[in-house]
């Protein structure tokens, strides 16, 4: 017994080993737009995921927070929000084994909210802090501190004043022990703080008042436990950089990461900063291409190096990739890879998981059930994911060295007197669809009828598993696009279609004149009908046989009708309210209803005889008028 009871443990640790190391990426989401913004390893070996849907919950946008394994199969999934748009930035596991997010609130305006959690997503408690009329907050970032409590960093706007850094510290049961705003004339912004060793805070960010020239620069905070300043310092160019990320390193120091429009080989790079204990630089470099190229997210790694993540429009496959990028311990690229698909990927968070791997969170519109879904992606020490497709890419990365001296700030931080307030704010269940990268291929059949062509082509093609498609129908000249019929039914185009499955999918069109036909079928002649009060009156049936007689029958007679009635309707409407245009309309009608009425009888060539007759015989009748138009008076004056 004892020794089956060893092989069981020791299979269980086997397949909890294989699942660690093994690597991994999957979608999750709806039909809408959804994003993941922060993602923690838990202390079961799997992750919580925080960020906002549109599938699911309130559609303006709710905070979603998904919990999954280490295989990243979802072990609850639930939304939070009211009736306006609201997210979630961070997210942390507790002692207790429970989470704290920090996120932001459309109360009638945005403000901060921390929720506390339990172990399986309820609510514990919340707070909202907002002041009135155009004060707006957000909290980016959020940590639980040694002392049990937690506290957050965002930022803040008084009235029709400017941006500050906001900190908020809350005791353990969610009071408001202290918050400050740090900032002055202009606007100042807070992505990013972390509890020091010495129990103090350093957050980051943006000061943009610049030192040098036209932008804001990176802006480093040290404060004390109680929030008080213990140094600050701007790191500028002479354009507009930005942290978006910070960590305390092993040394006491700092690595902070964001993006750089002052150095860039493209448009915007990342910028790399290694800072000593007390803000002093160590070493600083950009990384980047042609493109634009922005860091979210930076850790320090158990070798003393750095792993960074963010996205790139230098390098990769589509219009925007995830970006990951392995340093050493001075700054230099050990590796870089790229993720994604035809589309736009993102990334924002990023963390080194307990074997050595590494956890990264954001979004993808390549793959998916949606528009966006949130992507997680487990890699291995070296960066692979281990997909059969094209889905991982190498990347080459021009590398700069900065030499910017940090300048001092003299920002004195300000107490605030805004109360936390306790909405109330129910958990919901999500039923997203989770679908893994790759694995496997499905075969789209794609066809069309007479009338018109798809766009790719007509054929069979063979796509991974998760791929997100975009196919268009494009009609020939009197044709129109009418729906997608098989294994999709949509009237949608272009059309954007999951391949979960095997597909065939045809574009159905048809002529414009049964479009046209059915229309006016259903519809008598809107500005005559309006004129002469009823469809049935002699001279409306006189136009509207002409109208289905003749014009109907001829290609520039259909787009005249069409062009009818596009804009009749209004004016019927505007003629029948108003009864006094109706006499002046009926007599502006009588030279189409006698036209109408011939070319019925006679036919329009006899009619068009007719008419050049008349035409002709007025032209002779006037040359003699003017001729002999004297004696022609004489004669008559003569006569009679």
């Amino acid at each position: 017994m004892k020794i089956k009871i060893l092989i069981a443990i020791f299979l269980l640790c086997f397949i909890s080993l294989l699942s660690l190391h093994a690597q991994w990426a999957k979608t999750y989401g709806g039909t809408g737009e959804d994003e993941a913004y922060s993602i923690q390893q838990t202390s079961d070996g799997g992750y919580i995921v925080a960020g906002m849907t549109k599938s699911f919950g309130e559609e303006e946008g709710d905070v979603w927070i998904i919990k999954i394994g280490p295989g990243g199969n979802i072990q609850w999934q639930k939304t939070y929000g009211e009736n306006y748009w609201d997210a979630a930035y961070a997210i942390a596991q507790t002692y207790d084994g429970g989470y704290v997010m920090s996120g932001a609130l459309d109360g009638e305006g945005w403000g901060i909210w921390v929720l506390k959690l339990d172990p399986e997503g309820e609510v514990e408690w919340q707070k909202f802090l907002k002041g009135k009329d155009y004060e707006f907050g957000v909290a980016y970032s959020v940590q639980q501190t040694t002392d049990g409590g937690y506290i957050a960093a965002g930022e803040f706007r008084y009235g029709e004043v400017d941006t500050d850094v906001w900190i908020l510290k809350l005791a353990p049961d969610g009071t408001k022990e202290w918050d400050k705003t740090y900032g002055g004339n202009d606007p100042e912004h807070a992505y990013t703080l972390q509890q020091t060793s010495d129990g103090g805070l350093v957050v980051a960010g943006q000061n943009d008042r610049p030192l040098y020239g036209e932008g804001g620069g990176i802006w480093v905070l040290k404060l004390h436990p109680s929030g008080e300043i213990q140094w600050q310092k701007t790191y500028a160019g002479e354009k507009e950089d930005e942290a978006r990320s910070i960590q305390q390193t092993n040394d006491g120091g700092y690595i902070v990461v964001g993006r750089t429009s002052s150095f860039d080989v493209g448009s915007i790079d990342i910028w790399v900063l290694k800072l000593d204990p007390e803000g002093s630089m160590e070493w600083q470099q950009t990384i980047g291409g042609e493109g634009q190229d922005y860091a979210q997210s930076v850790q320090q790694t158990f070798d003393g190096g750095y792993i960074v993540a963010g996205t790139t429009y230098s390098f990769g496959n589509g219009d925007g990739d995830i970006w990951v990028l392995k340093l050493d311990k001075n700054g230099d690229v050990e590796w870089q890879k790229t993720y994604g698909g035809y589309d736009k990927e993102e990334a924002y968070s990023i963390l080194q998981t307990y074997e050595g791997g590494y956890a990264i969170a954001g979004f993808t519109a390549s793959y998916g059930a949606g528009a966006m879904d949130c992507i997680v992606m487990k890699l291995s020490p070296n960066g692979s994911v281990a997909l059969p497709c094209e889905f991982e890419n190498e990347s080459f990365a021009t590398i700069r060295k900065t030499y910017v001296n940090p300048a001092d700030t003299d920002v004195i931080p300000v107490d605030t007197n805004i109360s936390a307030s306790e909405p109330i704010t129910t958990p919901k269940e999500s039923d997203a669809l989770v679908y893994s990268l790759c694995l496997g291929q499905h075969t789209l059949d794609l066809s069309a009828s007479s009338g018109g062509t798809t766009d790719p082509q007509p054929g069979v093609y063979i796509y991974y598993h998760a791929s997100r498609i975009k196919i268009r129908a494009t009609p020939e000249e009197e044709y129109l696009f009418t729906h997608w019929s098989g294994d999709v039914e949509s009237i949608e185009n272009p059309l954007t279609i999951t391949m979960d499955a095997d597909k065939s999918i045809k574009a159905n069109f048809k002529e414009v004149f049964e479009e046209i036909w059915e229309a006016v079928k259903k519809t008598p002649c809107f500005i005559a009908t309006a004129a002469y009060e009823s469809p049935s009156h002699p001279h409306v049936r006189i136009l509207r046989d002409f109208k289905d007689k003749c014009l109907m029958t001829h290609k520039w007679g259909r787009k005249l009708v069409a062009l009818y009635y596009r804009y009749s309707p209004p004016m019927a409407d505007f003629i029948s309210t108003n009864k006094f245009l109706k006499f002046p309309v009926r007599h502006s009608l009588h030279p189409f209803i006698m036209v109408s009425y011939l070319i019925l009888t006679l036919g329009p060539v006899q009619t068009g005889l007719l008419f050049f007759v008349i035409i002709l015989s007025s032209i002779s009748a006037i040359s003699v008028f003017r001729r002999y138009g004297f004696l022609l008076l004489a004669v008559i004056i003569i006569f009679f």
